[in-house]
């Protein structure tokens, strides 16, 4: 009776084990948005009973036991962690990510952010249940086989039906979500991994692939606005502003203004409310590639690591060439975002990052805007005209959390502790940074010879943050008026000689370099978008964002699906970056 007695609960265990690993298989498919269905759950069932399988092999109790427990608890750290990351961008993580490690630095606080206290439970449970394999032997290798052998039967039967009856390619995907919705976080990793060793490598581009990118700039329409060539020989400053979204501007907290200073510059300026970020897995670096070179960022992993020699074309070579020294600025390590060797491949002359800089005050991620500011304008203020200075801010970073003594934004009553009342008290904290920079170049008379350019680099807030924004204001915002109100980031250009106007043109942030080229008077047309100031009706490709999948805006602020001339452009940018197109000479 004693042997029978010890042989339930060892077999109570085994099953109460595997189910701790189904249910967080689920779990993390449930917080993943990812609904479930019998291929996914099936193979969580079957990962389940495959781990029990493989641990019966090994006959030495206390090697079974270790192993098996480390095994398990690597499995629930690793997705745990894919809950984290998903919660803070919005799709899983994928192997090209490994590659951009180096970006965990400084980002404990905005992951901690992430974590929830249900998290923790499983593992707390799993602890135990793991501990417990190193002290018992449980001989359930045929009972274990089962799972495992439907797992391998029934998770196969989609992709052979997919690929010699659909004849469909189960490893095509625009972005990593496609994966996650037809196989679950297990599948995702799986052809995620087989997908970038596929990918990897640069492409060669054959004599025809290459005249019709040639041709494609070439055509490309170079009319003329009244604007034209009326910024022509100014210093050219541009602010990237992390996390600025256009509807903090002109909002109010206890009747102050969230961003006055970029109000004002906002209403004296070309002011475009209605530009969409496109950036994709490279995050702010995808908005400086965007921005400065013209070119799509990469479907697949950030552009500045698997690409930084590249010979890209840029807005600093083209002001190299009529005399323009460029400086890139960023308060945080050079190596964040591999831009140590990405800013010299877009042509900047000096890259002055947190390393160059007094390290005075510190707030989350790296350097206070403040500081940064004030460090960056006394790098410039002796600096020979005409030059190029491209700031990345940092401040108003994820989760918006700035030092008591920083605060200067009242909050609403009630609404102190709200995440809406920290992101606006972040973009005001970095609003009157730039005001103390802008007012120092007007002070030395540089102003007047500069045109200032600020837009926001990503949303700060997503469309899973549509409650918060509901909370604050009580009202409720449906997933249309969300794309069309809420996640458009601003772009203002402010020169002290232009006329203030609201341009309301639906627009993406490749559409800002043709802009400038217009305004400068540049003739380059290697980029892709238009310039703003066309008075044409504009559209924005979305090639991932807080969404999970491509959609195209229209110039009334709809979303339609792309056609096949929207995907040819973005598939044609993502050639051109991956076969290094600018570097080579065609035949």
């Amino acid at each position: 009776m004693k042997h029978n007695n010890r042989r339930l609960k060892e077999r109570l265990l085994e099953v109460l084990s595997i189910s701790i690993v189904a249910i967080l298989f689920i779990y993390t498919n449930e917080m993943m948005d990812n609904n479930l269905s019998i291929g996914i759950f099936t193979i969580i069932l079957g990962v389940a009973g495959f781990l029990v399988y493989l641990k019966e092999w090994i006959t030495k109790r206390f090697i079974k036991g270790t192993i098996f427990t480390v095994f398990l608890l690597i499995i629930m750290a690793f997705l745990l962690g894919d809950i984290w990351f998903y919660r803070y961008y919005s799709t899983p993580i994928t192997s090209y990510m490994w590659m951009q490690k180096s970006n965990l630095n400084g980002l404990g606080e905005s992951i901690l952010s992430m974590v929830e206290v249900k998290d923790a439970v499983f593992l707390l449970v799993g602890v135990p249940i793991a501990e417990s394999f190193a002290k018992k032997i449980y001989p359930l290798k045929a009972m274990a086989l089962v799972p495992a052998v439907l797992f391998l039967m029934i998770a196969g039967l989609k992709p052979v039906k997919n690929i010699f009856i659909d004849q469909v390619d189960i490893t095509r995907r625009y972005e990593a979500n496609t994966f996650l919705r037809s196989w679950g976080p297990i599948g995702h990793h799986v052809l995620d991994t087989y997908a970038f060793f596929v990918d990897s490598g640069k492409n060669e581009m054959s004599p025809e692939e290459k005249r019709t990118v040639s041709n494609y700039f070439d055509k490309k329409n170079k009319q003329d606005s009244t604007y034209s060539g009326s910024l022509a020989g100014k210093n050219v400053i541009i602010i990237q502003v992390e996390s600025l979204q256009a509807f903090p501007l002109f909002q109010k907290s206890s009747g102050q203004e969230v961003t006055p200073f970029m109000n004002k510059l906002a209403k004296d300026g070309l002011f475009f409310p209605h530009v969409y970020p496109q950036t994709v897995f490279g995050n702010s670096s995808d908005g400086e590639l965007i921005v400065n070179s013209g070119l799509y960022p990469l479907k697949q992993g950030a552009t500045f690591f698997r690409f930084p020699y590249n010979d890209f074309p840029s807005l600093a070579k083209e002001l190299k060439k009529i005399d323009y020294q460029s400086y890139a600025f960023h308060g945080d390590e050079e190596n964040f975002w591999n831009r140590q060797h990405a800013y010299p491949a877009l042509g900047f002359d000096d890259y002055i990052s947190i390393e160059d800089m007094q390290q005075d005050e510190i707030i989350s991620m790296g350097l206070s805007d403040r500081s940064f500011f004030k460090q960056g304008y006394d790098y410039l203020k002796n600096k020979q005209n005409p030059y190029y200075a491209f700031f990345v801010t940092l401040t108003s970073h994820v989760p918006f959390s700035l030092p008591a003594d920083q605060i200067t934004l009242k909050p609403e009553v009630g609404k102190e502790g709200s995440y809406l009342t920290k992101y606006y008290e972040a973009l005001h904290y970095t609003d009157s940074a730039i005001e103390e920079f802008v007012k120092n170049l007007k002070g030395n008379g540089k102003l007047k010879d500069s045109v200032i350019v600020i837009y926001g680099d990503h949303d700060g807030l997503f469309v899973k943050d549509k409650h918060e924004v509901e909370g604050y204001y009580g009202i409720k915002i449906s997933d249309e008026e969300w794309i069309e109100k809420y996640m458009p980031i601003p772009v203002i250009i402010y020169q002290e000689d232009i006329q203030g106007r609201t341009i309301d043109k639906v627009a993406g942030q490749v559409d800002i370099l043709p802009t400038l080229y217009d305004l400068l008077g540049i003739q380059s047309s290697s980029f892709f978008g238009e310039t703003m100031l066309n008075g044409e009706e504009g559209e924005a490709l979305i090639l991932k964002g807080d969404y999970g999948a491509q959609m195209k805006i229209n110039g009334k602020g709809r979303v339609e699906e792309f056609l096949p001339e929207d995907q040819k452009e973005v598939d044609m940018s993502d050639q051109v970056i991956r076969s290094d197109y600018f570097n080579q000479t065609i035949d």
